[in-house]
């Protein structure tokens, strides 16, 4: 009786041997901590362009704390990173990765910290519509993210990122094209202003005339600066969008890599 292994036997053993190490899944706990970062971060956000202005500050110190742990989570990983021998990608796309949710939360506490140091009466329709759309884009990249473990399918959570930036970077642009156009009136009343006086038949300038176009000129000057300030404002609030959209792109390019 022939007691040699048959071929079928021995390929079965050989599959069945483990070449490297199993990847290792601490990543994927830092990953959905620092996202779970991003969303609260996100709600401060929505929370404090509806705060009266006493608990502007102590929202916009939440934020600063939660940028801080999250750079404290990025600092694990990159630890993990020396530590560990089969991270479950490619190392440069994890770094990629984790740099970007960083810079999700470095631009919302950018958009806070301006929002509360030039101490505006009340937010701009123009925010509170910014704000939940980064909120639902740092949801979407959460979900993402702890599905990743188990399921590589994360074309609907890319494009639902996508439609997300594309609706922010509308409401960014109408918000300043709405802003430009009240210094655009505000110039032009103030050189109709003075055009009437200046006019052959005009009538003889008299103190309300003066008065008329001090105040119009007063007017242009304060949406001159409103304009340049919330502009600030919304530059963090576009980059955040658009960072999201980052992610949603790295998870994609992560994933198409390591099916």
């Amino acid at each position: 009786m022939n007691s040699t292994p048959s071929k079928t036997g021995f390929l079965a053993r050989v599959k069945n041997i483990r070449l490297l190490p199993p990847k290792d899944s601490r990543f994927y706990g830092l990953f959905n901590e620092m996202a779970d970062i991003i969303v609260e971060a996100s709600r401060d956000l929505v929370k404090i362009f509806n705060a009266p202005i006493n608990e502007r500050q102590e929202i916009e110190a939440a934020i600063h704390a939660k940028f801080v742990k999250c750079g404290r989570v990025h600092d694990q990983v990159e630890a993990l990173m020396h530590a560990a021998h089969q991270p479950p990608f490619e190392r440069p796309e994890i770094m990629d990765l984790t740099h970007n949710l960083m810079r999700i939360v470095k631009y919302i506490k950018h958009a806070a910290n301006r929002y509360v140091l030039y101490n505006f009466p009340t937010s701009d329709k123009e925010m509170r519509e910014l704000a939940p759309i980064i909120n639902n884009a740092c949801q979407e990249i959460a979900a993402a993210l702890k599905e990743l473990p188990r399921n590589r399918k994360i074309d609907s959570y890319f494009d639902t990122i996508t439609r997300y930036e594309i609706k922010a970077d509308s409401i960014y642009h109408q918000g300043l094209g709405r802003r430009f156009a009240e210094i655009r009136q505000n110039r032009l009343d103030c050189e109709k202003m003075i055009d009437d006086l200046c006019a052959p038949e005009a009538r003889a300038c008299e103190k309300a005339d003066l008065l008329g176009i001090n105040r119009s000129l007063v007017q242009y000057t304060r949406h001159v600066a409103i304009f340049f300030i919330l502009r600030e404002v919304y530059v963090e609030l576009e980059k955040a969008s658009d960072v999201c959209t980052d992610v949603a792109t790295c998870l994609k390019r992560m994933v198409s890599g390591n099916v």
